[in-house]
This record gives C-alpha cells, structure tokens and sequence, in this order.
C-alpha cells in the first residue's frame, strides 16, 4: 500500500513540474543597435530605429538553418509573435520604448521550459548609419564685464553625426534681463547641415544690471532623414557683471609752510584718478575763508581728462597779507559718461604776525643805565 501512495506522489510532482515548464515568462532588454538576445533556438538582433516620432523600430528573428529568418519594422508597446507566439512555444516580442535613435527597450516573452534569454552586446560600432547628430556651443568674448560694456556672443553648431541635418532651429530664449539685445538676435544659422559640417552666428548685447548671471543653454532643434525631430543643448555657465566703471579725483594739497605776514609761499596741488574710468571736462574752483587778508594766484584750472591711474599737478602762489589762520577749499567738477560729480578737499594755511626790529632797541636802553649806574658806582668808592 505504501509503494502505491509513494506513486502517486511521484506522479503529482511530475505533473507539477511538467506544468511549471508550460509556464510562459517574459524577460526585458535595453538593446543598442547590433545587440542581439538568445532564447532557445531564436536570435534577435536590434537593427534600427525607423522613426522615434512614431514609435518604429526594426528587429530581426532567425532560427539556424533557415526555418525563420525575418525582420519586421515593430510600432512601440504592439507586441509581436514568431511561431504562433509564447503561448504556441514560439515568442512574442514587444518594443515597449524608444530612448533616442540607437537605444530601445524590448520585452521577450517565451516558455519556460525554453531556459534564459540571454543578452549579446555588439562588438561593432554603435552609431547607426545616416544619423545626424548637432553639438551647440554658446560663448562670450569676455569673461567678465561691467555695466555699460557690450559683449560679443557666438554660438556656433557642428554636425558630428553620419547623416544630414536638416531643419535646424535655435531657441536661446528667454533674453537674459540683465542685457539689452543690440544686433543680430536672435542667433541664425544654415537651415541645413552635413556630417563634419559647421555653422556660426554672432549677436552683441550690452550690460545694464550688475550681478551674477547663470547664462542658460541654447538648444538647437532638428531633424534627421526620417524626419525625427532631435535637440541638444549647450552647457550654462555663470557670468559676473561688475558696478558700471566710475572716475574718482582725490584731491592732495601740499603748502611750502607757514607765512610770515607780507610774505609769500607756495602750494602744491595734485588731482589724482583713483577710479576705473576717465573723468573728463574738469573744473578745479576754489575758495578761501576768511576771504581778506589773504591771497592765492593759480588755483583756479580746467583740465580736459585725466584717465584712469593718471595725476595732474600744478602749483599756486600764497600771499599772506594780514596774520591769522586761513582755510583754503578746492573742488573738482568733472563728468563720467553720463554723470556728473564732484570732489572737495581743504587744507590750513598760517600767516605769522609781523616782527619788528626796532622792538629789539628798547631793550638797550635799561641794559646802558644799568652799565652807567655801576661805573658811577665803581669810582665813587674808588675815591
């Protein structure tokens, strides 16, 4: 009775085992072109991407010695049956997505009992043939700049691709607030380019805001043979735009010392520009507190620029007339490009009081009596 139970049992894990082999199983694959998968007797090799706009690809299914050997063009998420399918012990093949023009995901379905699909990369090259393929690129002429600057752009696209391109567009859009668009913008290049071939266009823009700017990409838009829309972009990049460049005069006033009453003296003037630009039409005007007593010749000047770095000295005649302390005050008017300013510097002049040379007389008077008194002094005990 026991050899009976123990043969049933066998005959149930059998059974169980033979239905598990029944089972049909699926396998996924990303594929690139020339990538082949194995299951059983079957070969499946990825040819091409007809068409990414449409979701169409080209796979070939071939048995040894000739009994299947097809290709057949496969529309995206279709599934797909080679000897009646997975459910009749054949397969049934479904492209579930297209990356990009090289690259494409397939699912396999097939009997268990078939053992595992196995996957083989392709040895050869994997650029499909006839495929254009655009770089953009997107470059300043200046790394850095300031308001008011105007800075060249140029873009330029190269099809390093096997296949034509056709139908080229650039978006380098939004415009970028912090510039105003000069000329040339927005960017054109050649509608249509071959392999190794390449195109530029320049536009030139000016600074109007200060910052940091991160400078988008450009994408450049366009087709290949089959008519599949393709793009690329450049790399961004940030940008410093510096505080628009300014003149700045430092006035420096050096007087020769302080000034006897009636006596006369000098003063040394230097305007230096300690700014990034060029002060032009400047104007030195001056005045002096209190305004009598004193006087000052040449300090009065007119200059037509001093650029950036540069000093222009001069000197002026000091008359001290009456004693006393007097300020003398100068300022500078000058313009930048579009704006006028101004720079004020002063500085101390000392007039002495005068010293008069008879008051040194007075002291010889008492000095002589104080000599008389003592000789008189002298012989009258001599005596």
């Amino acid at each position: 009775m026991k050899l009976v139970y123990l043969a049933i049992f066998l005959l149930l894990v059998l059974c169980a085992h033979a239905q598990n082999d029944d089972e049909t199983i699926f396998d996924e694959f990303t594929l690139n072109i020339g990538d082949r998968i194995e299951i059983g007797n079957y070969r499946i090799l990825f040819i091409e991407v007809q068409s990414e706009k449409d979701g169409l690809a080209i796979l070939g299914v071939s048995k040894p010695g000739g009994t299947l050997d097809e290709q057949r063009v496969m529309l995206v998420n279709n599934a797909n049956t080679f000897d009646g399918g997975a459910e009749e012990g054949g397969l049934t093949i479904t492209v579930e997505e297209i990356f990009d023009d090289q690259t494409a995901k397939v699912r396999v379905e097939h009997k268990e009992n078939m053992g595992t699909a196995r996957k083989r990369v392709s040895e050869g090259p994997k650029i499909a043939k006839n495929v254009p393929n655009l770089i953009v690129k997107k470059n300043l002429d200046k790394g850095r700049l300031t308001v008011g600057e105007d800075v060249k752009v140029t873009v330029t696209v190269k099809n390093i691709g096997t296949g034509t391109a056709s139908s080229i567009q650039l978006e380098d859009l939004p415009p970028l607030s912090e510039f105003t668009f000069l000329a040339g913008y927005p960017p054109k290049i050649k509608d249509k380019l071959e392999p190794e071939e390449s195109d530029s266009a320049i536009y030139v823009m000016t600074a109007v805001n200060d910052g940091s700017v991160k400078v988008p990409s450009i994408q450049v838009k366009y087709k290949d043979s089959k008519e599949n829309q393709k793009s690329n972009n450049s790399a961004p990049f940030d940008l410093i735009i510096d505080p628009k460049s300014k003149p700045q005069l430092n006035i420096e006033m050096v007087p020769s010392g302080p000034l006897p009453a009636g006596g006369q003296g000098l003063l040394n003037i230097s305007i230096a520009n300690i700014g990034r630009a060029s002060a032009t039409k400047i104007k030195i005007e001056s005045d002096i507190e209190p305004s009598v007593g004193f006087e000052a010749i040449g300090l009065d000047k007119t200059f037509f620029e001093i650029p950036p770095g540069k000093i222009e000295s001069y000197s002026a005649q000091l008359i001290g007339k009456n004693s006393g302390n007097y300020t003398i005050i100068l300022r500078a008017a000058y313009s930048s490009s579009e704006e006028s300013m101004l720079s004020e510097m002063q500085t101390e002049i000392v007039v002495l009081e005068r010293e008069y040379k008879y008051l040194y007389l007075l002291l010889i008077i008492p000095i002589m009596a104080i000599a008389v008194w003592i000789l008189k002094r002298y012989r009258e005990y001599k005596y």
